[in-house]
């Protein structure tokens, strides 16, 4: 009894050598651009920064009080008046609606971070101080509207 006929088809030995050494050059040499974290982090920092500004400005909203969406080129934070809602210094910190912790965070490494403005006042309105203000992350950007505070991810 025979397993094969002598017409039936299938690969040679060295048909499958050459497809296993075609695999493990593009496993190699592909794959690895296929998944390089800094775009992974530069993608997810650019959405957490971009969400930051826009709870900042619903905070301002809900609350009645300024907030301060502060950039720089190592990361961003969240502040609100210490005092009262309208006057003195941007130093309490805003906390994550999640729990405790501070409401901003360092640029990942090899991310690059940059605006036309080191910070943008949210008012109780809405509004953004200074307004149209744009905020680029590795060549993601978004605008901040000055009349309507509105964050515009391009």
């Amino acid at each position: 009894m025979r397993l094969f006929s002598p017409d039936s088809r299938a690969f040679t030995l060295v048909e499958l050598v050459v497809i296993m050494v075609l695999a493990g050059v593009l496993a190699a040499v592909a794959l690895p651009r296929l998944f390089d974290a800094t775009a992974f982090h530069s993608r997810g920092f650019y959405e957490e920064v971009t969400q930051a500004a826009r709870y900042a400005q619903k905070l301002a909203v809900a609350s009645g009080c300024e907030v301060k969406f502060s950039i720089s080129a190592s990361g961003f934070a969240l502040h609100q008046r210490a005092a009262s809602c309208r006057s003195g210094d941007f130093v309490r910190v805003v906390p994550r609606p999640t729990g405790d912790d501070a409401f901003a965070a360092s640029a990942p490494s090899g991310v690059s971070l940059a605006a036309t403005a080191s910070s943008v006042i949210f008012d109780p309105l809405g509004r953004a101080t200074p307004g149209g203000v744009t905020v680029s992350i590795d060549g993601r950007s978004f605008n901040i509207n000055g009349e309507s505070g509105y964050v515009d991810g391009l």
